[in-house]
């Protein structure tokens, strides 16, 4: 029978999140994360199998967590406000040292669209379910008569999402916050998503 771990797995798979998010995963040492998880190398390996195993559960961890922002909002006055929700939680009320690492989707589509085409197409799925969330929250909006039918919700949720990319690509430049906000605003209220 194996021994169960000496460490709290929760707590270290999030320091390996971490980890991962702010270096990426080629420049992720295995020496690196056993010291942030607190975990030895036997230890390591009984439980994760591999960086590359572990990756995986950090960026599956990492996508759930942002689109709970969209599916199970804190607070919500409307699809509309869901939608600008998510910007706030996932921007704007987040410590600059974290909002300069950016999406750690996005981060892995760009690292290893050439290199991993696996761990890449398993980050552009997990950037695809928000897409489909923001489709479905406009679809519901138009439905309430929040926003006009000009244009059908999947072309809108398509472009939502390229201003969401863009955003997390202009934080990874440690753009000024001030302006990230503005072009949060700016982007936002073209689809009539207001404060």
């Amino acid at each position: 029978m194996a021994r169960p771990p000496s460490f709290n797995r929760d707590l270290a798979v999030d320091a390996a999140l971490k980890l991962f998010w702010r270096k990426g995963y080629a420049a992720t040492s295995l020496s690196e994360l056993l010291e942030v998880m607190g975990v030895a190398r036997s230890s390591f390996y009984s439980t994760f199998s591999s960086k590359r195993e572990l990756f995986i559960e950090c960026l599956e961890l990492f996508g759930n967590r942002t689109l709970e922002f969209l599916v199970n909002p804190e607070v919500s006055s409307g699809n509309l406000a869901t939608i600008r929700a998510f910007f706030t939680k996932t921007v704007s009320e987040v410590p600059a040292n974290r909002v300069s690492r950016g999406c750690m989707m996005v981060n892995t589509v760009l690292e290893l669209a050439d290199v991993d085409p696996a761990l890449k197409t398993m980050a552009q799925t997990k950037l695809d379910d928000i897409q489909a969330e923001f489709q479905h929250l406009l679809a519901n909006a138009q439905r309430a008569g929040e926003l006009n039918k000009d244009h059908h919700p999947s072309q809108l949720a398509e472009a939502l999402m390229t201003l969401n990319l863009g955003i997390r690509v202009q934080s990874r430049k440690q753009v000024d916050p001030v302006r990230l906000q503005q072009s949060i605003d700016t982007g936002l209220t073209l689809f009539k998503i207001s404060a």
